[in-house]
């Protein structure tokens, strides 16, 4: 394969928290080949956004590809990746050494940032995990809680958050 363009997202309820990751894999003409909504440890925003990274890049090697983009809406993953900035968190450390391992693996990478909107499909991937293990009670309170966090916006990112959510309905007719 010549090309792998890789969206990735980590998500957590909390900071620690729930949390997963989403993956969408596709060729140089942007056609999905796989896609990844996995629940991972309870943990932080920013490990999740790393585990995302690392399993997307297991997954990269195993196809062989001549070049692959990472896109994320992490910008500190993007930095830190990227050299940009230093990891200064010991917990991060480890990881941003397995990441760096994985991606030597490929002939030529890139990590790109990306604003959450053009990575709605990874972002979407790692939410589903989290509301599709959710127990009873947390799927309950859920639209609540939703609806509490919206209210608390203004108007412009109410308006977003709407357009994202009519983005993840159309989704959900068209699968």
């Amino acid at each position: 394969m010549q090309k792998l363009l890789i969206n990735i997202d980590g998500a957590s309820q909390g900071n620690p928290g729930e949390a997963s990751i989403g993956i969408v894999i596709t060729d140089g003409e942007g056609r999905i080949i796989e896609e990844v909504s996995q629940r991972i440890e309870r943990t932080t925003n920013n490990i999740a956004e790393y585990k995302a990274l690392i399993e997307a890049a297991k997954l990269a090697v195993d196809y062989s590809p001549q070049r692959v983009i990472f896109f994320t809406d992490s910008q500190l993953l993007a930095n830190q990746i990227n050299g940009l900035y230093r990891v200064r968190k010991p917990h991060l450390e480890k990881l941003h050494r397995e990441a760096e391992l994985l991606l030597r693996k490929l002939p030529e990478w890139q990590i790109r940032f990306v604003e959450r909107e053009a990575n709605y499909k990874a972002h979407r991937l790692a939410h589903r995990a989290l509301l599709e293990s959710a127990t009873p009670a947390e799927a309950e309170s859920l639209p609540d809680r939703i609806r509490q966090k919206v209210s608390e916006l203004g108007a412009e990112d109410q308006h977003r958050v709407l357009e994202f959510v009519n983005r993840l309905l159309e989704d959900q007719k068209l699968n």
